[in-house]
Formats: structure tokens, sequence, C-alpha cells
């Protein structure tokens, strides 16, 4: 996107009940009337989706400070398949906009981040960064480190490099000890983001298969209290990327789900924003793969939802901001769902050109 806290991520998650044998043996509902109910696609756009191209479209939300966004691609892959292409994040999350992507290990472990270094920008902002006045997201915690650092050192960007390693690798940790309660509170403005709250928020007004990823919910609101659903794993990774006038450093959670019904919905994968250097300062995406209708599937289609929050969309401005926002983001969606359909279909590297 062009304008801070404005740049495209994608995110949404379903608010739901627990699966039922009897739901498992139901047939395959077709996905047409709920890409036109749920997403809005007109007669034609699900046509295009059927045809194999990505179709991305905006969708209405109450909430001003929020974006969302859905879209859909046919792939000539079978679900498992596609699922493993969702979860390569090094390879999907590659190619034009994209600087670095790196999956963390289990347990996390500095390591992971040695090739994590800070945009030359928000180095220079950092020097400047008080509490309610900082062009980088940062929270409590860390305004107390920076405030304790020496920035005369004569290896003081080096230094700093590290010091973003360590809160980046002490964030996960804790998170993975404590959960939502953990997530940072934003004091980089006037207005203190509680981002747990705003994750909460997001997931009561969302309503996707709610009849099938109730496990899914409770795991991305209880965790690390809850237990994985029977047959999913979670990982973790952190990217740098860059979408609009700044580089983005962010940390993710990523669920990935086996609904375990023998048609239709068959993967869904949460990827669930930690934090976020730039932009949205809460964000939460679905990537659901869903097996083709009729009795024979030859292939399976991606549904991605996304759900994204930003204060830089409110206020005089709000209106054109979020406009561009939205349309960026659907622009950025249907370049996602090409990557992963690329991906699926050949084996090869996502790219997003």
């Amino acid at each position: 996107m062009i304008l801070r806290r404005a740049a495209p991520i994608l995110a949404l998650c379903a608010v739901a009940t627990a699966l039922t044998v009897a739901q498992q043996e139901q047939p395959r509902a077709p996905l047409g009337p709920w890409l036109r109910s749920r997403l809005g696609m007109t007669v034609e756009q699900v046509a295009a989706v059927r045809l194999g191209r990505p179709v991305a479209v905006a969708l209405a939300t109450p909430v001003d400070r929020e974006i969302q966004v859905g879209g859909a691609v046919h792939v000539r892959a079978a679900a498992r398949r596609v699922a493993d292409a969702l979860q390569d994040v090094e390879r999907l999350e590659s190619g034009e906009g994209f600087i670095r992507t790196r999956r963390l290990s289990d347990p996390p472990r500095l390591d992971d981040f040695k090739d994590l270094d800070l945009p030359a920008q928000d180095v220079a902002a950092l020097r400047q960064c008080r509490p309610g006045d900082c062009d980088v997201k940062l929270g409590t915690g860390a305004f107390d480190r920076l405030a304790r650092f020496d920035w005369k050192a004569p290896d003081a960007i080096a230094r700093i490099d590290d010091l973003a390693r360590q809160l980046s690798l002490d964030y996960i940790d804790a998170y993975r000890r404590g959960g939502n309660a953990e997530l940072a509170v934003y004091r980089d403005s006037d207005r203190p983001q509680f981002i747990a709250a705003e994750f909460a928020d997001m997931i009561s007004r969302a309503g996707v298969w709610p009849d099938v990823l109730g496990p899914l919910n409770q795991y991305l609101l209880g965790y690390p209290a809850v237990s994985l659903p029977p047959g999913a794993h979670d990982f973790f990774y952190w990217s740098l990327a860059e979408f609009g006038l700044k580089p983005v450093i962010r940390l993710n959670h990523v669920v990935v789900f086996p609904t375990g019904l023998a048609a239709g919905l068959q993967y869904v994968v949460a990827v669930k924003q930690l934090y976020a250097s730039h932009y949205f300062h809460t964000a939460l995406e679905i990537r659901a793969v869903v097996a083709d209708d009729g009795p024979e599937p030859t292939g399976s289609t991606i549904v991605i939802l996304n759900m994204a929050r930003s204060d830089g969309l409110t206020g005089l401005f709000g209106g054109l901001v979020k406009s561009k926002a939205r349309s960026g983001s659907q622009r950025g969606l249907e370049k996602a769902l090409a990557a992963i359909k690329g991906m699926a279909e050949t084996g090869g590297s996502a790219t997003t050109r």
C-alpha cells in the first residue's frame, strides 16, 4: 500500500461449534452458492474461479478501522498437495515484495533470526522513538530495552540488529508460554493498541463454516492452554516484506487444520499475525482448501478470507486511505492466489510477479 498503516496483509478466522460424525458423512455441497452468498461474488466471477482465474473481492465490515477481503481460485491439484504448498512459507512468500522469510525451529531459537536485519529507515526511526511517538510499532518492554541502548557505540548498527533478533525471540517465547495475554500493547502512538482484545473482537465478528472450524477457533483463542485439534499441527515464522513505503517485519503463528471431512472443506491453514512493525496492527488469514464438487474430483478450490485492522483507516483522511488499502489488498490477494495455484500445480517456486 502507499500510506503508513495501510499495507495489504491477509487475514480472517471463523467462529464455530464442534465437528460431528453426521457432518463428516454429508455429501459435498456446491461451492458456487457459498462464494456468492458469503463473498458476494457474481455468477461471472464464480465462473472465472472455476476456470482457474483468481478472483478477489472486498467484503463489508461494520468496523471502520478494519479491512476484509476474500477470494478464490480453482487448482488442478488434490487437496493434500495444495495444503502442503500452503505450509511451505519460505517458498510461498518469495518473489516480488518479499525480502526474506524464515520458518522457525521447534522450539524456536535465536539462530532462526540470524539474517533478520532492520531496514535502514527503522534504525533511523528507533533513534528518535519515545512511548507515544514512534514510527515503528513497539510495546512497553521494547521501549524499556531501547531506552538503555547505547547509540554512541561504534558498532551500534550491529547491536541494534542483535537487539531486534533477541526481542523477536523473546516475544515468540512469551506468546508460547502465555498465549494472547502476551501479545503486544503497542505504544507507538498516543492511543495504546491492545492486540489481544483486538484479536478476540475480530474473531467474534467472523462467521465462516461455523459448524466445522470450532476446534480451530478455540485453539487460536486459547493457545497454549487448549490442545491442538486432532491431526493439526502448528509452527512459527518471520518475514520481511515491502508492500508499501516501508519494509515490514512480521511474526506469525500458523495452524494447519485437517477438517476430517470426507468431502468439501478438507484443510484450513490459519496465519495469525503476532507482530508487525508497520501498518496493520492485527491480522488473521484463513486459507481453505475445498475439494471439487462432483463424485470424482480432479482438483481443488482455494478460498482465502482475510481481516486486518489499522488505526490509520480512520480520521480525516481515513476514507481515502481505506479505499486505497482495500483495492491494494484485492490486487495482493489475487497475486497470492495465482502464486499458490502455480506452486501447487507445478511444484515450482511461488512468485507474486
